[in-house]
């Protein structure tokens, strides 16, 4: 099996290089195809230690930035290393996964052009993972895909979303919850009430709606929105975790008697970030396409690139592929 990476469509590729490496030597039977400046490839990994083996460089001397139209750049930078790795992904069979800390447009983008649709997708959802107060995880979808959606797309989301849970984390009946400003059933805008009516009607596990509040309550396998609020949604989680650790731990500072050992403080952090902080949590899994596409954060560092292909790994192999 081999994971494809565009290791310079990101903020930081000697990250994302030596993450690489240190992937390799936390997995098993895996191979990493390593797509983008060999010469900076080779030179950032020659005193690193690790199964050289289980590595392929693949030569692109071209990046697709964040500055760059998606679709002019992913026509015009035929030698961009996002688009190069996404022709490998398509062309070699050995390939079961995509990862790229790039351009988010450019990788949804090259998903559909490069890649391919999965049958029956009229278009792909991009869907992240939340931690919940209860130990467990729910999946956020759409979280900036399609800005612009109809219900019948969020009807396709839900079921994608309950896939990924039931497929990735074993739950056999996901349970599916509407994204709305209220919990009651006629609540929301014209899109979450014809999107309501669909999902009662389907034959997924729908529980209702779900307001923003109580999306880490665990009351929901699958969070189903629009790109534009699922968006909103996951960067006001992202925020807010950040503020509340800098609130907390300044209070704790002001208020601790003088000579406190604040040892206990520091490691309730750690455990904090452990499991709210992006690096921990892995990419983002653009659902719907041939093979999985997932995006990691642009400012990707070596444990995101660890946690990413582990989260790669995990898709694949309990999918059964």
């Amino acid at each position: 099996m081999k994971i494809v990476i565009d290791a310079f469509g990101c903020d930081n590729p000697i990250a994302v290089i030596n993450g690489i490496a240190d992937a390799i030597n936390a997995t098993k039977d895996i191979v990493i195809v390593a797509v983008g400046n060999e010469e900076i490839i080779s030179s950032t990994l020659k005193d690193k230690t690790f199964d050289r083996a289980r590595l392929e460089i693949v030569d692109a001397r071209d990046v697709i930035t964040n500055n760059d139209s998606p679709l002019e750049a992913l026509r015009a930078k035929k030698d961009a290393s996002m688009v190069r790795a996404y022709q490998i992904a398509k062309q070699d069979e050995d390939v079961i996964a995509f990862i790229s800390g790039g351009n988010t447009g450019a990788v949804i983008v090259g998903a559909v052009l490069l890649l391919g649709k999965a049958q029956g997708v009229e278009m792909p959802a991009l869907s992240t993972i939340l931690p919940t107060i209860k130990g467990t995880y729910s999946c956020l979808v759409d979280c900036g895909a399609s800005i612009d959606s109809r219900a019948v797309h969020l009807l396709r989301f839900a079921k994608l979303g309950s896939e990924y849970m039931k497929n990735t984390y074993g739950i056999e009946s996901p349970r599916v919850a509407l994204l709305s400003v209220g919990t009651e059933d006629k609540k929301g805008n014209t899109l979450t009430k014809e999107t309501f009516a669909l999902l009662k009607e389907s034959d997924l596990n729908f529980v209702g709606n779900m307001e923003a509040k109580t999306l880490l309550s665990g009351e929901a396998d699958v969070i189903v929105t629009d790109g534009f609020a699922g968006n909103v949604a996951l960067k006001s989680v992202e925020g807010v975790s950040q503020a509340v650790i800098k609130i907390f731990v300044d209070l704790i500072k002001k208020n601790a008697p003088e000579g406190t050992d604040l040892t206990f403080v520091k490691k309730a952090v750690g455990d904090f970030l452990g499991i709210y902080d992006f690096n921990s949590m892995g990419g983002a899994v653009l659902l719907g396409t041939k093979k999985p596409v997932i995006k990691m954060h642009g400012s990707a560092n070596e444990k995101t690139v660890v946690n990413v292909v582990k989260q790669a790994l995990k898709m694949c192999v309990n999918k059964g592929e």
